[in-house]
């Protein structure tokens, strides 16, 4: 009977002694590996997001030292008048505000405005060319300045001139008409360096 017990209590003692190196090891061998795998792995993301970011800067400097497209030129300073643009920009922004155009009228210069106004000296842009539009514009104040907005945020080279709102009503939520006049530039000195002319269709 003693050597039952005896047993029994060399199994506990075995058992007991066997779970303590196991903790030792988790413990000792074991948490630290992973806090070290967990330290790594924090390092890791943080060298990915430099990566990141340095990517994204060099990429940065590379569109600077690049510049804009010929094709982004284009937009901002086409070939000709290319009032067909301007008609398709204005309906878009009429769709986009709920805004309505009315007596749209285009007057196309044949030389730059610096050129008209002072010929004999010299110009920064003498090739330079403009496009006058006047319209009328219908809607609520607000529709009529997210149509502006919308206009002056267009790729095209645009200068609103003047924007005549007369005496506005108390309501603003009123329909109003409000006339209209901007500048839209061109030029066609540059024809030469252009591979693929940008059309409107």
């Amino acid at each position: 009977m003693s050597n039952k017990n005896n047993t029994q209590t060399l199994l506990l003692f075995g058992a007991a002694l066997l779970f303590l190196g196991l903790f030792a090891f988790y413990y000792f061998l074991q948490m630290p590996s992973s806090d070290k795998v967990k330290a790594q792995e924090s390092e890791l993301a943080t060298l990915n997001k430099q990566v990141q970011l340095l990517n994204k800067k060099v990429s940065e400097k590379q569109n600077a030292v690049i510049g804009p497209s010929m094709k982004e030129v284009q937009a901002a300073l086409p070939l000709w008048d290319n009032t067909e643009q301007i008609t398709l920009d204005l309906n878009k922004i009429k769709k986009d505000t709920d805004v309505s155009f009315n007596s749209i009228t285009y007057s196309i210069s044949e030389k730059s405005s610096q050129q008209q106004t002072d010929a004999a000296k010299k110009t920064a842009y003498p090739n330079v060319r403009e496009v006058k539009v006047t319209t009328s514009v219908a809607g609520t104040f607000k529709e009529i300045s997210d149509a502006i907005t919308q206009l002056q945020a267009l790729p095209r080279l645009i200068k609103v001139d003047t924007v005549n709102y007369g005496s506005l009503p108390k309501d603003l939520t009123r329909k109003i008409t409000i006339n209209l006049t901007f500048t839209a530039f061109f030029d066609p000195s540059y024809k030469a360096k252009v591979d693929k002319v940008e059309t409107p269709y």
